[in-house]
C-alpha cells in the first residue's frame, strides 16, 4: 500500500469516528405501582388489568411478593387500570395519559369487600 492510499485510508477512518450516532428513539412507556390494603400491608397476588381505551389493548400482570406491579411496552395512549384480589373490592383507576418513554405510577389501596 503506498503512502496515498494509507492516508485515505487513515482519513476514512477518522471520519467514521466523528459520525453521529442515531439514538434510538423510545415509543413506548410503562405504567407500575403498588397494591396494599387498608392498613398499609402490602397485598401480594392482586390481578392487575392495564387497558388502553382507544383500542382495547389490554395487558394484565399479578403484583409481586411486594404488592408492586410493572407493566413495560406498553404504546402511547390513554389507560384505564384496575386491581382484583379475592375478599376485596375491586379498584379502577381511569383517565391515565402514557407518552413515550412515559412512565405513569398508579397505586392501589383496596378495601375490604364481602368474601
Amino acid at each position: 500500500m503506498d503512502r496515498t492510499s494509507r492516508r485515505l485510508l487513515a482519513l476514512a477512518a477518522a471520519c467514521c469516528c466523528f459520525v453521529p450516532v442515531a439514538k434510538a428513539q423510545t415509543t413506548t412507556g410503562r405504567i407500575s405501582g403498588t397494591a396494599v390494603d387498608s392498613s398499609g400491608a402490602v397485598l401480594p397476588g392482586v390481578n392487575i388489568t392495564i387497558t388502553e381505551t382507544a383500542t382495547g389493548l389490554t395487558r394484565s400482570t399479578v403484583t409481586d411478593a411486594q404488592g408492586a406491579y410493572r407493566v413495560v411496552s406498553l404504546p402511547r395512549g390513554n389507560y384505564t387500570v384496575t386491581a382484583e384480589l379475592t375478599g376485596f373490592k375491586k379498584g379502577l383507576k381511569t383517565g391515565y395519559q402514557l407518552v413515550a418513554d412515559g412512565r405513569v405510577t398508579v397505586d392501589f389501596t383496596l378495601a375490604v369487600g364481602t368474601v
